[in-house]
């Protein structure tokens, strides 16, 4: 999920005057203009409006009007010098408009996400600290938790406070010889089976708050549902990947 909010990061000035420069001008009519750059006009309602998105109170009214009428002479100057017409500009403006897709409907979906995290599952995340553990990283996705058993895969033995948080968060959740299947991002999916845990003789367990763990494991679990829907999505896809060498 990380990974996708990376590529949405692009979003500043450049995008926000590319978009304006397309956007169409209402027409206003003259007794609603509240004031006129090299002929364009802008309306009292737009000064209201634009007060209302930054929060400006009645009193900052000349700041809203500042702030309009730099803007506009920014698209002015950018549109005597026909940026609109380059080809980098509409590269740009087709990157802002799908990242700003991609980036709303993430948000939304991530308003669908419901997840709950119990005392047990901080209590047993909070259990492990201290330990060494031993898991593979199975050659397949089990179809069973009986398969999960002797599946064959690769081995890893670690002090539990030292591997990554999405390990440690789905190791908790395991006892031994079980498995769990976590999703990354894109279409890889993969299971881990906890093999054993053991005490780390001398190892000093440094305390965690319960609410850091209930935090934590909260935004494991939303993404890991995420990640299943993306998942979902390639599956459902028809995707042909062609060949370099055509």
């Amino acid at each position: 999920m990380k990974y996708l909010y990376t590529i949405l990061a692009i979003f500043g000035l450049l995008s926000i005057v590319t978009l304006l420069l397309l956007l169409p001008r209402n027409k206003v009519d003259d007794k609603d203009i509240a004031f006129s750059v090299n002929g364009r006009h802008f309306g009292k309602e737009m000064v209201e409006n634009e007060g209302k998105k930054f929060g400006y109170h009645s009193d900052e009214r000349s700041d809203i009007v500042d702030g309009i009428i730099t803007r506009e002479l920014l698209i002015q100057e950018a549109e005597q010098r026909e940026i609109h017409k380059e080809e980098s500009f509409r590269q740009a403006l087709k990157t802002y408009y799908e990242n700003s897709l991609i980036k709303t409907l993430l948000d939304r979906q991530n308003e669908t996400l419901q997840v709950t995290v119990s005392e047990g599952e901080i209590d047993a995340y909070l259990g492990f600290l201290g330990k060494v553990v031993t898991f593979s990283r199975l050659e397949k996705i089990p179809s069973s938790a009986e398969e999960a058993k002797t599946l064959a895969g690769v081995s890893s033995t670690a002090h539990f406070a030292e591997l990554a948080t999405p390990v440690r968060l789905l190791l908790s959740s395991l006892q031994p010889k079980q498995f769990a299947v976590r999703y990354d991002t894109g279409s890889e999916a993969y299971a881990l089976r906890l093999d054993s845990v053991v005490d780390s003789p001398g190892e000093a367990v440094k305390a965690v708050e319960r609410d850091r763990v209930r935090e934590m494991l909260v935004g494991y679990k939303k993404e890991q549902q995420l990640n299943r829907w993306l998942a979902e999505l390639r599956k459902k896809a028809t995707i042909t990947i062609h060949s370099e060498k055509r």
